[in-house]
């Protein structure tokens, strides 16, 4: 009897904490409606997780790095592939920036058809996970957490660049690679690396009166393999900058407590764990052979400006994911949102 009399009391105890928390949520609740200046805190009660979920509305200034790093300089020497670091660091001149910046939303279109009726050769999809928003300068936030050795995010930056490019434009991008020892895969860089050191770049050269970005690349020596810093040195890192938009944003990835490796992103309401497309060739196949590995930079803008292969239109697909994702933030009100009639469908087919 007595082991039946506790655990009874302990039920009727937990009963009663249950109600406090709750009463103490809905006054929580009231409270943030009243001023949405507050940051809001959840705790996932219901699994015993240890994440804290910060929603955020505060405004801060944005970083803008360097053009050029006098320890990471371009590299003009033509270098053969496997081993290639031929133009790292070197911005995009205006026809090439002008492939994303200008990419006529038809593409997005007629990709957004070939994801939704199947008629895409490559992997392109996600899983997105809603979260509370990270509101900056009184715009939905898109969050990039990435590292320059990875081979999964020098592949994803083109799709992601494509998407931003609908909500704004990018004054400067900067052609670059993922690590030799991770694919050696061109890619675009949202700003120059010091590609031969640990470290951590925060900012870029993106403007927008609809979103705000903020880009954070962890890098280590481009020579090695993938490597990735603790998110405790990243998070240290973004201390270390005084910016309040670097630090928070860095903190709401690691107090999701969905980190597990790169890339991550969040677009405004909803956080993708992962690239949302395996695009390295017409399609998908394993990274370690892939055609796009033997490309220049100048050959994939090429075919992104093309549009005629299952590459391209794969890269706009993925594009075409990050934008719903947007699109669903913000109520499908900007005219990107409705210049892209198959956004809508491909909201639903994500389940947003």
């Amino acid at each position: 009897m007595a082991k039946s009399s506790r655990a009874t009391s302990t039920t009727n105890k937990l009963l009663l904490i249950a109600i406090a928390v709750g009463l103490v949520a809905i006054a929580m609740s009231s409270y943030v409606i009243l001023n949405p200046q507050v940051r809001i805190v959840y705790r996932n009660v219901t699994t015993n997780a240890t994440a804290l979920l910060h929603g955020y509305n505060i405004s801060s200034s944005l970083l803008e790095p360097s053009t050029s790093f006098p320890d990471a300089p371009v590299i003009t020497q033509n270098e053969s592939f496997g081993s290639r670091l031929t133009n790292i660091n070197a911005l995009l001149n205006t026809s090439e920036l002008g492939v994303i910046n200008n990419a006529p939303n038809s593409y997005f279109e007629t990709a957004g058809k070939m994801l939704l009726n199947g008629t895409l050769n490559n992997t392109v999809g996600a899983a997105p996970k809603k979260l509370p928003l990270f509101m900056l300068n009184g715009r939905p936030t898109v969050i990039y957490l990435g590292s320059t050795t990875c081979i999964f995010c020098g592949e994803n930056r083109w799709a992601m660049a494509l998407a931003l490019s609908r909500f704004g434009s990018f004054s400067y991008l900067f052609k670059g690679y993922s690590s030799l020892g991770d694919g050696d895969m061109p890619t675009l860089y949202w700003a120059p690396t010091h590609y031969n050191a640990s470290s951590t770049v925060f900012g870029d050269f993106y403007q927008s009166s609809t979103v705000s970005f903020l880009a954070i690349e962890d890098a280590n020596p481009i020579a090695s393999g993938f490597n990735l810093n603790p998110l405790s040195t990243i998070q240290q890192r973004a201390n270390q900058t005084n910016n309040t938009a670097y630090i928070d944003a860095t903190s709401y990835i690691i107090d999701s407590n969905d980190f597990t490796g790169t890339p991550f992103t969040v677009w405004g309401a909803y956080e993708v764990g992962g690239a949302d497309a395996v695009i390295f060739a017409n399609n998908t196949s394993k990274e370690g052979t892939s055609p796009l590995q033997h490309m220049t930079h100048e050959q994939v803008l090429s075919q992104l400006s093309g549009f005629n292969d299952q590459f391209s239109w794969s890269e706009y697909a993925a594009a075409d994911v990050y934008i719903a994702m947007v699109c669903k933030t913000l109520n499908n009100t900007p005219s990107t949102c409705t210049a892209i009639p198959s956004i809508v469908a491909i909201e639903a087919k994500l389940g947003l």
